[in-house]
């Protein structure tokens, strides 16, 4: 088994939680494949793809996760009340909430 720091990023159009939790592969993935993230309350349907992987001395690899997109050009976000359920999910399978911000990222952001 290869232990690697993910960083995962769940995105409404108001709001960006960012989440990290160390997983156990049997290979570590790389740039473009997908990984499933196990979650027993919200289910494992969807798939994130590794954007990056950065590899420190003395520390496990760093891997950080694409937002879901339901285009090359448009991300398909969470509603608002989705946004919290699912952090709150992924809190119960031992992610650690590291920051939930205003998401200034989105051109139809209201903030």
């Amino acid at each position: 088994m290869m232990k690697a720091k993910v960083q995962l990023y769940l995105v409404s159009e108001r709001q960006l939680g960012y989440l990290t939790k160390e997983i156990d592969f049997h290979t570590l993935p790389r740039v473009n494949e997908w990984v499933k993230l196990k979650n027993e309350k919200m289910g494992d349907y969807f798939a994130f793809k590794v954007d990056e992987i950065t590899h420190r001395e003395g520390a496990l690899p760093e891997i950080m996760l694409q937002p879901l997109m339901k285009s090359e050009t448009e991300y398909d976000y969470f509603d608002e009340k989705e946004l919290i359920e699912y952090i709150d999910s992924y809190i119960e399978e031992g992610w650690e909430l590291i920051s939930l911000k205003t998401n200034t990222t989105c051109k139809n952001s209201k903030t």
